[in-house]
């Protein structure tokens, strides 16, 4: 049992699969609510287990006591899934640690991600950049791969931290990590490679001493970052124009089809109809008869005949 003031937490027994990430995702429902996979929700997969064995999974796995533990087991079962679970398991479970746990978990997870075969022995004092180096091998690849890959999960760790946290998380690693300079170099670049001048020279400003980071290392990404930085402007700028150049475009095919409109409106009113006689051929048996009753009409009034009715009878 483990002890936290007033609480105890069981301790899981090593008997038990419940670390198994494919065995939370079994207490996960069969009705999704949406299209996330079931073990995107960590959180509430250990929450039904707890349900289920009557057990308290949760607190124990959020208490930071027990971060020696929890990154032991982590270390045994972690490599055995691919980078995207690690990082959303890792996620939710440091969302409300201290940048110090958050490095436990991730020297022990990470430990073996960049061993060379050939390796010696670590030293005990920490590697600085400024310090001359007589190995003369070449760089190993799969050690590169791996400082890579450890950079990778860093950022992704720490996507919401400030500067001065991540700056934090990384001299602490470095206690443990990096005795070459090439292999520093390689952790560094994953981890600030979609980082903005601004936040990489805030960065710089917090670690760089303490790392013994070369001016020539600083100046290298420091231009990728501005490079970056004018990548996204020049990108934005295009997708401005382009809406710029699409609402003219609706614009004017507005502006034609209201044309189109009005031009169809003014084909399809009646024509007024005219009195004036014209050739019988243009003007048809209709006209001809409106002609024939107007001028009947005219002589009834005027009483030309004398058979025809006054309009008016004296009284």
């Amino acid at each position: 049992m483990a002890s936290n003031g007033n609480h105890q937490y069981a301790i899981p027994s090593k008997d038990l699969d419940w670390w198994s990430e494919d065995a939370m995702v079994r207490f996960g429902t069969n009705a999704q609510k949406s299209a996330e996979p079931a073990w995107q929700d960590v959180g509430a997969n250990v929450l039904r287990m707890d349900s289920l064995y009557d057990a308290s999974f949760h607190d124990w796995l959020k208490c930071e006591d027990n971060v020696s533990i929890i990154a032991s087991y982590l270390q045994r079962i972690a490599n055995e899934y691919p980078m995207d679970r690690i990082i959303n398991a890792l996620r939710w479970l440091v969302s409300s640690w201290r940048v110090e746990s958050t490095a436990v978990i991730v020297r022990h997870i990470t430990a073996e991600w960049a061993v060379s075969p050939n390796a010696k022995p670590a030293a005990s004092a920490p590697f600085r950049l400024d310090t001359p180096q007589t190995s003369s091998q070449e760089p190993d690849l799969a050690v590169l791969a791996g400082e890579a890959r450890r950079g990778l999960l860093v950022r992704e760790l720490t996507k919401d931290w400030t500067c001065q946290q991540i700056a934090q998380l990384v001299g602490m690693l470095s206690l443990t990590f990096w005795s070459e300079r090439t292999h520093l170099e390689a952790f560094l670049r994953t981890l600030v490679s979609d980082w903005d001048f601004c936040r990489l020279s805030s960065f710089f400003s917090y670690i760089s001493s303490q790392l013994g980071l070369d001016y020539r290392v600083k100046v290298s990404m420091l231009q990728q970052a501005a490079r970056r930085n004018a990548s996204r402007l020049s990108l934005k700028r295009s997708r401005n124009s382009a809406g710029r150049s699409s609402a003219a475009a609706a614009g004017d095919n507005t502006t034609v089809e209201s044309e189109d409109a009005s031009n169809k409106r003014m084909r399809h009113e009646p024509a007024e109809f005219s009195t004036t006689v014209g050739d019988d051929e243009s003007n048809g048996p209709a006209a001809a008869g409106i002609v024939s009753t107007e001028a009947d009409e005219s002589r009834t009034e005027t009483g030309s005949h004398g058979n025809s009715t006054p309009l008016s009878i004296a009284t």
